[in-house]
This record gives structure tokens, C-alpha cells and sequence, in this order.
């Protein structure tokens, strides 16, 4: 997916149509994070669909991988400046679920979300 020109619009859509881009996104709007807090904050997600994302997320050029240190090995993803430009994308989407969602209790939490953005 490496592309010296940017990412192709295939690209972008096969990455924005996986169930779990919109969740990392939105946590790394949140601040830079290391693998284990994606692990704490998506528990649901497992380990091998996080590292396959992350890695298609940077392939693309929205999230870049810093490497803090070997040995234990850390590391530390954060946004590009393609990726903060996924901000509005990301606040509409939540509150369009936000605003048609049967569960009041979890469009509430959907917009609290946003709101930290």
C-alpha cells in the first residue's frame, strides 16, 4: 500500500470500511499511544486485527510507529498530519450513530467521546 504519492482513494476506502479504524483513530486523537493501551482501551479487539490495522493505518500514511526501545521492546503510534485530518470525518460519524441510536445510554457515552476530541 506504500505510495510516494499519498494513499489511492481503494486504499482509504478498504481502510475506513474496517470495524476497527474508526476506534483507533479516535484514540490516537486522544494523544499518542503505546500497543498495550489499544489493548486496554478495545479489549475486544484482538491482538492479531490491532497489529493488522496499525500496520494498514501506517501503510497509508495516517498513523506513524515510533520505536522507544528494543529491548522490552515499545512502541508508540501517533497521527500524521493525514491522520489529524481524519478529526471532523471521525466527530460526524459518531454523532450520526449518536443521534439515531436506540440505546440513550450509549449515544451518551458516543457523544461524551466527541466531546474530548
Amino acid at each position: 500500500m506504500n505510495n510516494e504519492n499519498g494513499p489511492t482513494m481503494d486504499e482509504l476506502n478498504f481502510i475506513f470500511h474496517k470495524k476497527w479504524t474508526f476506534c483507533i483513530l479516535t484514540d490516537l486523537h486522544l494523544g499518542s499511544k503505546h500497543f498495550q493501551d489499544f489493548r486496554n482501551n478495545l479489549p475486544d479487539l484482538s491482538t492479531k486485527v490491532l497489529n493488522q490495522t496499525l500496520n494498514e493505518l501506517e501503510d497509508v500514511g495516517l498513523i506513524e510507529k515510533k520505536i522507544i526501545s528494543q529491548k522490552p521492546k515499545l512502541t508508540e503510534y501517533s497521527l500524521t498530519d493525514n491522520g489529524k485530518l481524519s478529526k471532523n470525518l471521525i466527530k460526524e460519524y459518531y454523532s450520526y450513530i449518536a443521534d439515531i441510536s436506540c440505546d440513550s445510554n450509549e449515544a451518551e457515552e458516543i457523544l461524551n467521546r466527541i466531546n474530548q476530541l
